[in-house]
């Protein structure tokens, strides 16, 4: 009996997937802070033979590779992203083996970008999910602006086709479990709801009910801002991302607060917007830590630059450091 746990990341509007059975398991777009996969891992008391991406992603920095490393596990990157590590490249049609009767079957479902892959998982040869990362969303898709302006309208003509083979090569029960669409800029359109299949998607997904012209002059008319930080997620994720740095922060007292404001660093008060309308420091930018706070102040905050948090608790620091 297989199982499918949700690593969900809000802050971002994405969710990373934890899959398996018995005893082994897959990770799919795993998010940076890789002690959350290792967490669900061990409740489930499975051991990670893979870890694997869609795609190379353009809005956070992957935590696969760390993963794999930690683990041993085989990563799983599809063939075509170019990449400065060693990977196992991946084409349309490999199979991976997580243990006896259960497998990740790769599909090539380019669009959001030119290498995207999808994987479906199955169950004794019968596909029970398909991890549709950028691709097949929630009653949309990943929107194809975010590799190449040159490229956009060919990747959204690639969308709509991998949204086509995906609907005819699976079953209507097949649980479609993407990486994006969960609040994230990556989405073409508008996403609604957390769960769906592939039959749900045949009636409503814009790339499945209208015909390729129709859609795809729609979708360029309706792609919106995308992230500053975007343009530099792509080259570190194929570079190879360092490890996360998780380490509790050093304290700063008011002296220091004040000549990093006087210096023209950010700092930035965590609390409620009410909060920080009674009071707070002159000079301070009011992020509230609720909601998503990683995608906005990394929109705003200037690439590079230092940034110091201001907490009401050491939960609320924590939290918003791992944002």
């Amino acid at each position: 009996m297989s199982f499918v746990d949700t690593i969900e990341v809000p802050g971002l509007g994405n969710r990373g997937y934890l899959a398996g059975g018995a005893h082994g398991a897959v990770a799919v777009d795993p998010p940076r802070d890789v002690d959350r996969v290792l967490a669900a891992a061990a409740r489930r008391g499975v051991r990670l033979t893979h870890v694997v991406e869609t795609h190379v992603h353009n809005d956070y920095v992957s935590g696969g590779l760390e993963l794999a490393r930690l683990t041993g596990a085989a990563y799983v990157v599809p063939a075509g992203a170019r990449v400065a590590y060693e990977r196992v490249p991946v084409a349309d049609g490999d199979v991976l083996e997580i243990e006896a009767g259960l497998a990740l079957r790769a599909l090539a479902t380019p669009g959001h970008t030119p290498h995207h892959t999808s994987y479906v998982l199955e169950e004794t040869g019968r596909a029970v999910a398909v991890f549709t990362g950028g691709s097949l969303l929630i009653g949309t898709v990943g929107r194809p602006d975010l590799v190449e302006p040159r490229l956009t309208g060919e990747l959204a003509r690639a969308q709509h086709a991998s949204a086509h083979r995906l609907a005819a090569e699976l079953p209507d029960g097949t649980a479609v479990l993407p990486t994006h669409g969960f609040g994230s800029f990556c989405s073409a359109g508008d996403a609604s709801g957390s769960a769906t299949t592939i039959g749900r998607e045949r009636t409503v997904n814009e790339a499945l009910v209208k015909d390729v012209d129709t859609f795809v002059a729609e979708l360029l008319a309706g792609l919106d801002d995308v992230p500053a930080y975007y343009a530099h997620m792509g080259p570190l994720n194929s570079g190879g991302p360092a490890p996360v740095d998780l380490t509790p922060p050093r304290r700063a007292d008011a002296a220091e607060i004040a000549a990093r404001l006087a210096a023209g660093e950010w700092v930035v008060d965590l609390r409620n917007r009410v909060a920080f309308a009674e009071g707070h420091v002159p000079g301070t930018l009011n992020f509230e830590a609720d909601g998503q706070l990683a995608t906005y102040l990394a929109w705003l905050l200037p690439w590079g630059r230092p940034v110091t948090l201001l907490a009401e608790s050491a939960a609320q620091l924590a939290a918003a450091q791992r944002e």
